[in-house]
């Protein structure tokens, strides 16, 4: 039996690529081998111990590989996507799996499967029993039963098609501002509506490049990096602002100029607990506030709850997505006219994953992508 390589971190700070059998494939799975898969910044704070994992795990969420095993109940086992799937396609599969079905948020929401309890997620299962690589980082990723596979459309370029899964965070935090059966009276996001975006890393970024293609009037872009916010406007942002020296009211002014009243919709994907806070302090009366940052909990910041009544806000929480949600990142990264591949900045081998992910975030980087 051969053997297969992999990153795999035994707890904070500590990863290292070790060597597996290649498992053999059952009726039900897939195994696929990793074209290349992006560092994201979940995995920094995995690295930094900022998450509580049932270690050791093999890390990497948004991975896309070519098929090559395909077992005989495959297609009927798990959910296919654009396929059937054959050895040779070129794929990529959500990090979560299908609910359970049973428990009272499979059975309540069945519109949020992420919200099941009894999930598995590719990058944060602990890989100490075989077939052990249900991680991207790694040269293969075994893919189980319960998984959500998705065929990659033909001719889409390999350092477009890795960004599937940032592209299905960015779109579903747009749609989440919409406002389904009252755009007429003014609430909810909609063609020509204004937007910031509080923290444009590639999360940002994407959600600035998803907003302009939707049909958004005025997108502003704020961030501390003049790198970033460079970045921003080539991802279609009307107007940057760097915060850094500028004072609350000065800021206020600048975002009130551009929009009228305020925006109508805020996004906060910096993750810094002080931009929810600003999120709440520049949205307009009415409008809305998207809260997708706080993936990890970095801790907790001071509001006035009567600034949420008085400006009769909506505030709206983004966990995750459900896992059709890949669709709509693929439709978005097919049809853009955004230079998208302009977001990885650094491509490196499988051996250097230490310090991929140590330059995730710092200035000049944007995304890292690994191709093993």
């Amino acid at each position: 039996m051969s053997e297969v390589r992999a990153a795999v971190m035994a707890g904070p700070g500590d990863v290292r690529v070790r060597t597996f059998s290649r498992p053999d494939v059952d009726a039900e799975s897939m195994l696929i081998r990793v074209d290349r898969v992006g560092i994201c910044g979940t995995d920094k704070h995995m690295y930094l111990g900022h998450m509580q994992l049932n270690f050791p795990v093999i890390p990497g969420h948004e991975f896309v590989g070519t098929v090559v095993e395909v077992g005989e109940r495959a297609h009927e086992a798990m959910t296919v996507v654009g396929g059937p799937v054959q050895v040779g396609d070129r794929v990529t599969a959500t990090p979560s799996s299908r609910g359970c079905g049973r428990c009272y948020n499979c059975v309540h929401f069945p519109h949020k499967p992420y919200l099941c309890p009894h999930r598995t997620i590719y990058g944060f299962s602990n890989c100490e029993k075989a077939p052990h690589l249900f991680g991207g980082f790694g040269e293969y990723v075994y893919v189980h039963p319960k998984s959500w596979v998705f065929k990659i459309p033909e001719g889409m370029p390999l350092p477009l098609a890795a960004l599937t899964e940032p592209a299905a965070v960015a779109t579903r935090a747009v749609e989440r501002a919409y406002g389904p059966g009252v755009p007429f009276v003014g609430e909810g996001y909609g063609i020509g509506k204004s937007a910031l975006v509080i923290g444009v890393g590639p999360i940002g970024l994407l959600i600035v490049a998803v907003l302009k293609h939707t049909g958004a009037g005025t997108v502003i872009a704020s961030d501390l990096s003049e790198g970033r916010l460079e970045m921003a406007k080539q991802m279609g942002a009307d107007l940057v602002i760097n915060p850094k020296g500028m004072d609350e009211a000065e800021r206020a002014r600048i975002v009130r100029e551009a929009t009228g009243t305020g925006p109508d919709v805020v996004f906060e994907a910096a993750g810094v607990p002080g931009a929810f806070r600003d999120a709440l302090d520049l949205v307009r009366r009415g409008g809305k506030v998207i809260e997708l940052g706080h993936y990890s909990d970095p801790g907790s910041v001071e509001i006035r709850p009567h600034l949420v009544c008085q400006k009769d806000v909506d505030i709206l929480g983004c966990w995750s997505y459900p896992p059709i949600q890949f669709k709509a990142g693929l439709s978005f990264l097919t049809n853009t006219r955004a230079r998208l591949t302009d977001l990885v900045t650094q491509t490196l081998p499988l051996d250097r994953i230490d310090e991929g992910i140590r330059i995730t975030g710092t200035e000049g980087v944007l995304k890292v992508a690994i191709e093993p």
